[in-house]
């Protein structure tokens, strides 16, 4: 997918990166319309800083944000022993490729979020660790270990 990095308003970032970026946090929080709040949440943060400066990379900034407010969203249900609000509505994910889905669910969501910010978007190990707040050995560990469980479905998919 290929997505514009200049944009020149929000409301074109909006229609531009919100489909994506709902579906990215999806993965994640394993909740479509709780991605939807949380896609919703990470625009209200761009509007604050909007415009972003020339040289920014609004998708990239755009999912390492809403990623965050996802894992944020998920320790606080976890410290206040909230149970998930909603049925788990992953049907576009499950239809494309209901082993792959079920495996990164299988993922602690910290793993998840580091795969996707490395291999979706192009984020190196240091960037990951300084924006979840770890050490960068612990995402090289996170990396591998996610790939060891992935690689079977993967392989398989490709044959």
């Amino acid at each position: 997918m290929a997505l514009q990095t200049g944009v020149a308003s929000l409301d074109e970032a909006f229609r531009l990166h919100q489909p994506w970026l709902v579906q990215r946090i999806a993965l994640v929080v394993g909740d479509a319309e709780e991605a939807r709040d949380l896609a919703q949440q990470t625009f209200v943060r761009a509007a604050e800083r909007w415009p972003l400066p020339p040289d920014q990379d609004v998708p990239r900034w755009l999912a390492v944000v809403g990623i965050r407010l996802a894992l944020n969203e998920r320790r606080r249900r976890r410290l206040w022993g909230f149970l998930p609000v909603r049925e788990n509505d992953a049907t576009w994910a499950i239809q494309t490729n209901p082993d792959l889905w079920h495996a990164l669910m299988s993922l602690d969501p910290r793993a998840r979020a580091a795969l996707l910010l490395t291999v979706l978007d192009g984020y190196t190990q240091d960037e990951v660790a300084g924006v979840l707040g770890v050490a960068r050995g612990t995402v090289a560990s996170w990396l591998s270990r996610s790939r060891d469980r992935l690689r079977p479905i993967l392989e398989d998919r490709v044959r």
